[in-house]
């Protein structure tokens, strides 16, 4: 069955500021609504890039019944120039609590529910929502790249940009380690990677070294399911089985967590060949969000409450 989609630039007013992206939905009623924040040094558009023949996640999630609300974080596309207070941790918070509810009654009322999604610094927000319980039905939460062990050296490259600039650009090297194997990644895709690249504000830099004592910080207040992702090519995050199961030790008030090693997988899969298994798995997640919920909607909990007392009578 194919479903046509559509898809448009938005602005999705928080507080005092307006943040952009871009909205792409089915032409039937949408199954979930996907909130989807990029990581640190890139824009919403990271979600449309796709290699050549491809989908982008976008397309891919639009195509498979789902809406998608890519939208570039505070301190990046149209609020770049916002207060530096507000590209905090605590300040992004603040303003994509604001930016949800919005999203919500503007794109989300005939879906299920709001399941977020974030790369990288990206994944650590939507995480951050997720613990600070928004104001809207929240089914679920999902992170890539975003880890709590740095590996050898990763820590020390991002010190390494620390100034008193404002921003501060990371190289882009095709060369190098980040892209995966030259044979795992399509260079017809680079120059719309490229594109998507934009000044890394300093005040969120600043942050990102302390990023796994924000995560033990607010990991403990996510109520919703959790997914996490490292790929076999990650140059920042390890995912050694060890510290995935440290991560998944993490969430305990979570209904279920996955915390996976994705095979063939960089820090940033939009141009690699990996890309479409990754968005697939991220759409399963997604719907067994909204299975969950379903499961737990107020016309099913006497029966699940009836059927765990009846299990808990006979053992």
């Amino acid at each position: 069955m194919s479903i046509s989609i559509t898809r448009k630039p938005i602005l999705i007013r928080a507080g005092h500021s307006d943040l952009s992206g871009v909205y792409a939905k089915p032409s039937s009623a949408p199954r979930a609504l996907i909130v989807a924040l990029h990581g640190g040094g890139n824009s919403a558009a990271i979600f449309d890039n796709t290699i050549p023949g491809e989908a982008g996640f976008l397309d891919t999630a639009a195509s498979l019944g789902y809406a998608v609300l890519a939208l570039d974080r505070p301190g990046y596309g149209t609020s770049q120039q916002i207060a530096e207070d507000l590209r905090t941790f605590d300040g992004q918070i603040t303003l994509l609590r604001l930016a949800l509810t919005v999203a919500w009654e503007q794109y989300g009322a005939e879906s299920a529910g709001i399941v977020l999604l974030g790369q990288s610094f990206g994944g650590l927000i939507v995480l951050g929502l997720a613990a600070s319980h928004p104001d809207v039905p929240l089914l679920g939460v999902s992170t890539h790249g975003t880890g709590l062990q740095w590996l050898p050296g990763a820590l020390q490259r991002f010190q390494s940009k620390l100034s008193d600039a404002p921003f501060t650009q990371l190289p882009f090297d095709e060369n190098s380690k980040s892209l995966g194997p030259a044979n795992s990644w399509v260079h017809g895709s680079i120059d719309r990677l490229k594109q998507s690249r934009t000044p890394f504000p300093m005040a969120e830099l600043r942050e990102v070294l302390h990023f796994p004592e924000h995560l033990r910080r607010i990991s403990a207040e996510v109520r919703v399911p959790v997914q996490m992702t490292i790929g076999e090519y990650d140059t920042i995050w390890e995912s050694s089985a060890s510290a995935l199961d440290e991560l998944s030790q993490l969430f305990p008030q979570a209904p279920f967590v996955d915390v996976r090693h994705h095979r063939f997988l960089p820090h940033q899969p939009s141009a690699h060949l990996a890309a479409r298994a990754f968005y697939l798995r991220e759409l399963a997640f997604v719907e067994e969000c909204r299975v969950h919920n379903s499961m737990i909607a107020p016309s099913h909990k006497h029966n699940l409450a009836f059927a765990l007392d009846t299990k808990d009578a006979t053992v």
